[in-house]
Protein backbone atom coordinates (compact mmCIF):
# COMPACT_ATOMS: atom_id res chain seq x y z
CA UNK A 1 0.00 0.00 0.00
CA UNK A 2 1.45 3.39 -0.93
CA UNK A 3 1.39 5.88 2.16
CA UNK A 4 -0.26 9.31 1.32
CA UNK A 5 1.69 12.72 2.49
CA UNK A 6 1.43 14.33 5.59
CA UNK A 7 2.33 17.53 6.30
CA UNK A 8 3.31 18.28 10.21
CA UNK A 9 4.09 21.30 10.71
CA UNK A 10 5.13 22.62 13.92
CA UNK A 11 4.04 25.47 15.06
CA UNK A 12 5.26 28.01 17.89
CA UNK A 13 3.32 31.20 17.45
CA UNK A 14 6.40 33.50 16.24
CA UNK A 15 6.09 35.85 14.02
CA UNK A 16 7.32 33.49 11.26
CA UNK A 17 4.25 31.05 11.70
CA UNK A 18 2.20 32.83 9.04
CA UNK A 19 4.98 31.85 6.39
CA UNK A 20 5.87 28.48 7.46
CA UNK A 21 1.86 27.90 7.56
CA UNK A 22 1.45 29.45 4.23
CA UNK A 23 4.34 27.58 2.65
CA UNK A 24 3.50 24.43 3.95
CA UNK A 25 -0.15 24.95 2.12
CA UNK A 26 1.99 25.14 -1.20
CA UNK A 27 4.11 22.08 -0.84
CA UNK A 28 0.80 20.39 0.32
CA UNK A 29 -1.00 20.91 -2.97
CA UNK A 30 1.88 20.05 -4.97
CA UNK A 31 2.47 16.95 -3.13
CA UNK A 32 -1.24 16.25 -2.04
CA UNK A 33 -0.69 15.94 1.51
CA UNK A 34 -2.46 16.38 4.48
CA UNK A 35 -1.49 19.10 6.74
CA UNK A 36 -1.72 18.69 10.49
CA UNK A 37 -0.86 21.34 12.81
CA UNK A 38 1.24 20.61 15.78
CA UNK A 39 1.81 22.74 18.55
CA UNK A 40 3.66 22.10 22.17
CA UNK A 41 1.76 24.12 25.68
CA UNK A 42 4.63 24.67 28.25
CA UNK A 43 2.16 23.47 31.08
CA UNK A 44 3.46 25.59 33.48
CA UNK A 45 1.39 26.26 36.14
CA UNK A 46 1.87 27.86 39.78
CA UNK A 47 3.58 25.00 42.42
CA UNK A 48 1.01 26.00 45.00
CA UNK A 49 -1.81 25.03 42.62
CA UNK A 50 -4.11 21.85 43.63
CA UNK A 51 -4.68 19.16 41.41
CA UNK A 52 -8.05 20.46 39.86
CA UNK A 53 -6.72 24.49 39.91
CA UNK A 54 -3.44 22.77 37.60
CA UNK A 55 -5.47 20.58 35.06
CA UNK A 56 -7.77 23.69 35.11
CA UNK A 57 -5.12 26.09 34.01
CA UNK A 58 -3.26 23.31 31.03
CA UNK A 59 -7.18 23.07 29.82
CA UNK A 60 -7.70 27.00 29.30
CA UNK A 61 -3.53 27.16 27.54
CA UNK A 62 -4.69 24.24 25.25
CA UNK A 63 -7.97 25.44 24.83
CA UNK A 64 -6.18 28.99 23.50
CA UNK A 65 -3.86 27.07 21.47
CA UNK A 66 -6.01 24.99 19.55
CA UNK A 67 -7.94 28.64 18.48
CA UNK A 68 -4.96 30.11 17.78
CA UNK A 69 -4.31 26.96 15.39
CA UNK A 70 -7.74 27.27 13.96
CA UNK A 71 -7.19 31.25 12.92
CA UNK A 72 -3.76 30.16 11.09
CA UNK A 73 -5.37 27.89 9.47
CA UNK A 74 -8.59 29.88 8.73
CA UNK A 75 -9.93 29.49 4.69
CA UNK A 76 -7.86 26.42 3.71
CA UNK A 77 -9.08 22.58 4.20
CA UNK A 78 -8.98 21.33 7.36
CA UNK A 79 -10.56 18.80 9.77
CA UNK A 80 -10.79 17.82 13.52
CA UNK A 81 -7.91 16.08 13.74
CA UNK A 82 -6.09 18.79 11.74
CA UNK A 83 -4.99 20.51 15.42
CA UNK A 84 -2.56 18.28 17.93
CA UNK A 85 -2.02 19.93 21.37
CA UNK A 86 0.07 18.74 23.60
CA UNK A 87 2.29 19.15 26.90
CA UNK A 88 5.05 16.15 25.38
CA UNK A 89 7.82 16.58 24.05
CA UNK A 90 8.10 17.42 19.83
CA UNK A 91 9.62 14.17 19.14
CA UNK A 92 7.19 11.72 21.33
CA UNK A 93 4.48 13.73 19.66
CA UNK A 94 5.89 12.86 16.16
CA UNK A 95 6.27 9.12 17.32
CA UNK A 96 3.03 8.38 18.56
CA UNK A 97 1.44 10.48 15.02
CA UNK A 98 3.31 7.88 13.03
CA UNK A 99 1.20 6.02 10.79
CA UNK A 100 1.34 3.15 8.25
CA UNK A 101 -0.82 5.15 6.41
CA UNK A 102 1.01 8.42 5.84
CA UNK A 103 4.64 9.08 4.85
CA UNK A 104 5.41 12.16 7.25
CA UNK A 105 7.30 15.74 6.00
CA UNK A 106 7.86 17.25 9.33
CA UNK A 107 7.78 20.92 8.35
CA UNK A 108 9.75 23.47 11.55
CA UNK A 109 10.76 27.37 11.10
CA UNK A 110 14.32 28.20 11.56
CA UNK A 111 14.34 31.72 13.26
CA UNK A 112 18.20 32.34 12.93
CA UNK A 113 19.41 34.87 15.42
CA UNK A 114 22.67 35.04 18.02
CA UNK A 115 23.66 31.65 18.92
CA UNK A 116 21.34 29.58 17.42
CA UNK A 117 22.37 31.01 13.74
CA UNK A 118 26.10 30.57 14.46
CA UNK A 119 26.00 27.36 15.94
CA UNK A 120 22.32 25.84 15.11
CA UNK A 121 22.05 23.94 18.14
CA UNK A 122 19.91 24.16 21.34
CA UNK A 123 16.20 23.83 19.55
CA UNK A 124 13.44 21.50 18.92
CA UNK A 125 13.96 21.41 15.22
CA UNK A 126 17.59 20.90 15.48
CA UNK A 127 16.57 17.80 17.78
CA UNK A 128 14.48 16.61 15.22
CA UNK A 129 17.30 16.71 12.35
CA UNK A 130 19.76 15.14 14.86
CA UNK A 131 17.51 12.57 16.24
CA UNK A 132 14.12 11.85 14.56
CA UNK A 133 13.70 9.42 11.31
CA UNK A 134 11.43 11.45 9.85
CA UNK A 135 12.13 13.25 6.53
CA UNK A 136 12.76 17.29 7.94
CA UNK A 137 11.83 20.48 5.59
CA UNK A 138 13.47 23.24 8.10
CA UNK A 139 12.22 27.01 6.71
CA UNK A 140 14.06 30.04 7.83
CA UNK A 141 11.25 31.79 8.77
CA UNK A 142 11.73 35.47 7.57
CA UNK A 143 10.44 35.67 3.94
CA UNK A 144 8.02 33.70 2.09
CA UNK A 145 9.51 30.91 0.62
CA UNK A 146 8.26 29.72 -2.92
CA UNK A 147 7.90 25.75 -4.22
CA UNK A 148 12.02 24.33 -5.06
CA UNK A 149 12.75 24.29 -8.53
CA UNK A 150 16.24 23.02 -8.15
CA UNK A 151 17.83 20.31 -5.34
CA UNK A 152 21.14 20.82 -4.16
CA UNK A 153 21.62 17.71 -2.53
CA UNK A 154 25.28 17.95 -0.65
CA UNK A 155 26.64 13.95 -0.47
CA UNK A 156 30.13 12.23 0.87
CA UNK A 157 30.72 8.77 -0.11
CA UNK A 158 31.00 7.65 3.24
CA UNK A 159 27.27 8.61 4.15
CA UNK A 160 24.74 6.88 2.01
CA UNK A 161 22.14 8.86 0.49
CA UNK A 162 18.63 7.47 1.85
CA UNK A 163 17.45 6.70 -1.76
CA UNK A 164 13.88 5.72 -0.38
CA UNK A 165 12.95 9.58 1.48
CA UNK A 166 15.33 10.87 -1.50
CA UNK A 167 13.03 9.04 -3.98
CA UNK A 168 9.82 10.07 -2.26
CA UNK A 169 10.95 13.97 -2.76
CA UNK A 170 11.76 13.65 -6.69
CA UNK A 171 8.19 11.89 -6.89
CA UNK A 172 6.34 14.20 -5.00
CA UNK A 173 7.88 17.51 -5.92
CA UNK A 174 7.31 15.50 -9.98
CA UNK A 175 7.64 18.37 -12.77
CA UNK A 176 8.21 21.31 -10.23
CA UNK A 177 12.43 20.41 -10.22
CA UNK A 178 13.96 21.20 -12.94
CA UNK A 179 16.92 20.56 -11.86
CA UNK A 180 19.06 18.51 -9.04
CA UNK A 181 22.78 19.47 -8.30
CA UNK A 182 24.52 16.71 -6.36
CA UNK A 183 27.63 18.17 -4.56
CA UNK A 184 30.58 17.49 -2.45
CA UNK A 185 33.02 19.38 -0.43
CA UNK A 186 36.53 17.39 -0.46
CA UNK A 187 39.05 18.00 2.44
CA UNK A 188 42.91 18.37 1.62
CA UNK A 189 43.47 15.02 2.94
CA UNK A 190 40.52 13.20 1.46
CA UNK A 191 40.36 11.25 -1.45
CA UNK A 192 39.19 13.12 -4.65
CA UNK A 193 39.07 10.16 -6.67
CA UNK A 194 36.90 8.59 -4.63
CA UNK A 195 34.25 11.50 -4.43
CA UNK A 196 34.33 12.15 -8.19
CA UNK A 197 33.49 8.37 -8.39
CA UNK A 198 30.68 8.52 -6.02
CA UNK A 199 28.90 11.46 -7.78
CA UNK A 200 29.39 9.86 -11.13
CA UNK A 201 27.64 7.03 -9.54
CA UNK A 202 24.48 9.10 -8.75
CA UNK A 203 24.65 10.73 -11.59
CA UNK A 204 23.94 7.56 -13.42
CA UNK A 205 21.65 6.12 -10.63
CA UNK A 206 19.22 9.03 -11.37
CA UNK A 207 20.37 9.87 -15.01
CA UNK A 208 16.07 10.37 -15.70
CA UNK A 209 16.70 14.07 -13.99
CA UNK A 210 19.15 14.47 -15.88
CA UNK A 211 21.67 15.59 -12.64
CA UNK A 212 24.54 17.94 -12.71
CA UNK A 213 27.58 17.40 -10.35
CA UNK A 214 29.89 19.63 -8.36
CA UNK A 215 32.86 18.61 -6.31
CA UNK A 216 34.63 21.77 -4.35
CA UNK A 217 38.29 21.66 -3.07
CA UNK A 218 40.82 24.08 -1.53
CA UNK A 219 40.62 27.29 0.51
CA UNK A 220 37.48 28.93 -1.34
CA UNK A 221 35.34 25.87 -1.62
CA UNK A 222 32.83 27.34 0.65
CA UNK A 223 32.42 30.71 -1.01
CA UNK A 224 32.40 28.75 -4.80
CA UNK A 225 29.43 26.61 -3.20
CA UNK A 226 27.81 29.57 -1.79
CA UNK A 227 27.99 31.57 -5.21
CA UNK A 228 26.59 28.54 -6.73
CA UNK A 229 23.78 28.15 -4.34
CA UNK A 230 22.62 31.86 -4.34
CA UNK A 231 22.23 32.39 -8.06
CA UNK A 232 20.19 29.24 -8.17
CA UNK A 233 16.38 30.51 -8.10
CA UNK A 234 14.28 28.38 -5.61
CA UNK A 235 16.73 26.11 -5.12
CA UNK A 236 16.41 24.17 -2.33
CA UNK A 237 19.51 22.10 -0.05
CA UNK A 238 19.30 18.30 0.58
CA UNK A 239 21.47 17.21 3.32
CA UNK A 240 21.79 13.69 4.42
CA UNK A 241 21.32 13.12 8.42
CA UNK A 242 24.15 11.94 10.25
CA UNK A 243 26.83 13.65 7.30
CA UNK A 244 29.58 15.60 7.56
CA UNK A 245 27.17 18.68 6.65
CA UNK A 246 25.52 18.08 9.84
CA UNK A 247 27.29 16.78 12.27
CA UNK A 248 30.79 18.55 11.58
CA UNK A 249 30.94 21.26 13.54
CA UNK A 250 32.39 23.80 10.26
CA UNK A 251 30.51 22.22 7.48
CA UNK A 252 27.50 22.85 9.90
CA UNK A 253 27.96 26.53 10.63
CA UNK A 254 28.85 27.29 7.16
CA UNK A 255 25.65 25.11 5.46
CA UNK A 256 22.94 26.61 8.10
CA UNK A 257 24.20 30.00 8.60
CA UNK A 258 25.78 31.14 5.15
CA UNK A 259 23.59 28.38 3.01
CA UNK A 260 19.95 28.55 4.81
CA UNK A 261 20.09 31.42 6.59
CA UNK A 262 22.88 33.70 4.34
CA UNK A 263 20.99 32.50 0.94
CA UNK A 264 17.67 31.85 2.06
CA UNK A 265 17.38 28.37 1.52
CA UNK A 266 14.79 26.25 2.63
CA UNK A 267 16.56 22.68 4.16
CA UNK A 268 15.75 19.53 3.25
CA UNK A 269 17.32 16.68 6.28
CA UNK A 270 16.81 13.02 4.87
CA UNK A 271 16.98 10.69 7.87
CA UNK A 272 19.61 7.79 8.13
Amino acid sequence: MDKRNRIILLIDFSEYSENLTEFAFKMSEIIQAKVVFVHRISGVVPAMADQAGREAMVTAESEAALSKLRRLAEGRVYSDDTFHVSQKPVLTILKEMASDHYFDWVFAGLKGTGALKRLFIGSTTVSIVDESDLLTVAVPGRNQVSVPKKLMVGVNPQYPINREQFGRVLSALGPHINQVEFFTVVKDDEDEIKAEEYLSGLQAEYAAHQPMVGLYKGANAFELLKDRVVVTENSFLVLQQGSRSIADKLFRTFMINELVYGAHTPLIVLSS
